[in-house]
């Protein structure tokens, strides 16, 4: 079952967020990752992402990758929802997600 997730950042700059994506995504995305969209909000920074599975979300989060990759950050997400995800369109299609 696909997943999404929406969270929020406080106090995170647009300089700081670059940097966390671009370390994460150096080798490419991460294992399991079918899309994610961040942005600045009042305060801070929104970010939208979908997995293939809430497991690969998990392994995500508690990766060394992510840890050394938000080493310097002060400040940690707040996970504001989660939901199943039953469809995706990347700009290649809509297509079912299971």
């Amino acid at each position: 079952m696909a997943i999404a997730i929406l969270s929020e950042i406080p106090d995170l700059t647009r300089d700081e967020y670059e940097a966390v994506v671009k370390k994460v995504n150096a080798s490419g995305s991460p294992d399991g990752a079918l899309f994610h969209a961040g942005g600045p909000i009042a305060g801070g920074y929104r970010v939208i992402e979908v997995w293939e599975t809430p497991e690969a979300a998990e392994d995500f989060y508690g990766s060394e990758l992510l840890r050394q990759a938000t080493a310097t950050l002060t400040t940690r997400p707040k996970v504001i929802m989660t939901w199943s995800v039953s469809g995706l369109d990347d700009r290649s299609g809509w297509r079912a997600v299971a």
